[in-house]
C-alpha cells in the first residue's frame, strides 16, 4: 500500500485551489494585524470561523464560510500575503505545480482595481517561487452572482495586464441549472483572447447538463464534475472526451454531492477511463491538504501507487502551464520511485 510519506514526497500537481478558501488561520491573523483589523487572538477560534462543517446542508451553505475571510482581503498586501501562504503550503506538501484561482471582484470593496488584485496575487506567487521549489499560476474567476457583461469586463481587465501568470478563466459560485448559456459574453473573452484556457465549475451539485454545456462552450477542464456519478451514459460520454475533471473528494462530501468518501467514484472513473485529477478545492475551508486527499483515497479505494502517479500526470497534462514546464514535471513524476 502507498505510504503517507511517499504521497507527501511525490512531486504532485494541483489544479483546483481557491485562494480565499486556503489561507492558514495564523496567516489570516497576520494579514489582519498588518492592516490593523480586529481578529481573535485564538488561532483555533479563527480556524473554526474559516472551516466548513464536515457536512453542510448544501453548496450554498459551504460557500458562506468565505464571508468571514473576505473582509481581510481588500488590500494589495493582504492578497500578496495570502498568495504567498498558499504557495508555501503547497511546497510543504510536496506540490511542484499549482494553479491558484481567485475572483478579483471579491477584493474590490475598498477601491482596489482588477489590475491591482492580479498584480498582488502574482507578486505573492513569485516571491514564494524564489524561496521554494514550487511553480504557481493564476486562474481568474468570474462570480456567477454577477451578470455576463460585468464578468466579461473583469476578464478583459485582468487579461489586459498581460501578466504571464494568468493562464485561465473560470466561473464559480452557487451553481444553477443551465448557467453556461447565460454567460456567453464572458466565455467569449477566452475565445477572443486566444492565449488563455477555460475551466468551469460544472456538475458540482448535481447539475449534469451544465457539464455538457461547459464542454460545448470550450472548457477543457471541469471543476468537480461529480454530477456524472452513478450515471453510466454520462460517465461513458466524458470518458471519450478530451477533458479533465478536477475532482475534490472532501469538498463533495461536505456539500452533500456525495454521502461519504466511499461514494466518491474513483474506481469507476479509473475503470471507465474518465480523465480526472485530485484537488483540495479549499485547503482551510475543508481542513485538508492534497496529500491528505490522496491518503483518503488510498484508504477508502485502495488507490495504487501507479494510479496515484497517473492522476498527478493527468493534472500536469491538463494544466495550463507552458509545455516546457509540463515536460519537466512529467519527467520528475515518472522517475520518482514508488
Amino acid at each position: 500500500m502507498l505510504k503517507s510519506s511517499e504521497i507527501k514526497l511525490f512531486p504532485k500537481a494541483e489544479l483546483h485551489c481557491h485562494l480565499d478558501g486556503s489561507i492558514r488561520p495564523k496567516t489570516l491573523q497576520k494579514i489582519a494585524s498588518y492592516q490593523g483589523l480586529a481578529i481573535s487572538d485564538d488561532v483555533e477560534e479563527v480556524a473554526r470561523n474559516m472551516q466548513a462543517p464536515k457536512t453542510c446542508q448544501s453548496l450554498v451553505d459551504y460557500l458562506t464560510c468565505f464571508d468571514y475571510v473576505l473582509p481581510f482581503l481588500q488590500t494589495e498586501k493582504a492578497l500578496e500575503m495570502a498568495a504567498y501562504d498558499v504557495m508555501e503550503q503547497a511546497a510543504e506538501d510536496g506540490i511542484r505545480y499549482i494553479e491558484i484561482r481567485f475572483a478579483p471582484t471579491l477584493s474590490m470593496r475598498n477601491g482596489l482595481t482588477v489590475e491591482k488584485t492580479v498584480h498582488a496575487v502574482a507578486l505573492g506567487i513569485a516571491k514564494a517561487e524564489e524561496k521554494y521549489p514550487v511553480y504557481g499560476n493564476i486562474l481568474v474567476i468570474g462570480m456567477r452572482s454577477r451578470d455576463s457583461k460585468e464578468i466579461a469586463g473583469t476578464f478583459k481587465k485582468a487579461l489586459g495586464t498581460n501578466h504571464e501568470k494568468i493562464v485561465g478563466l473560470d466561473l464559480a459560485g452557487a451553481e444553477v441549472d443551465l448557467f453556461v448559456r447565460d454567460y456567453e459574453e464572458a466565455i467569449q473573452v477566452v475565445t477572443d483572447h486566444g492565449n488563455v484556457a477555460l475551466t468551469l465549475h460544472a456538475g458540482e451539485c448535481g447539475c449534469l447538463q451544465n457539464m455538457y454545456d461547459a464542454i460545448d462552450a470550450g472548457a477543457t477542464r471541469l471543476g468537480h464534475g461529480i454530477a456524472i456519478n452513478g450515471n453510466q451514459e454520462a460517465t461513458n460520454f466524458f470518458a471519450e472526451k478530451n477533458v479533465c475533471l478536477e475532482g475534490c473528494p472532501t469538498s463533495n462530501v461536505q456539500t452533500r454531492a456525495i454521502d461519504t468518501l466511499k461514494d466518491y467514484p474513483v474506481r469507476e472513473w479509473l475503470d471507465k477511463g474518465v480523465t480526472f485529477c485530485i484537488n483540495t478545492d479549499n485547503k482551510t475551508v475543508s481542513n485538508t491538504t492534497l496529500s491528505n486527499e490522496y491518503h483518503l483515497l488510498v484508504s477508502e479505494h485502495n488507490l495504487t501507487a501507479e494510479e496515484f502517479r497517473q492522476l498527478n500526470k493527468n493534472a500536469v497534462t491538463y494544466s495550463f502551464a507552458k509545455e516546457e514546464l509540463k515536460k519537466q514535471l512529467l519527467t520528475e513524476m515518472t522517475e520518482f520511485p514508488l
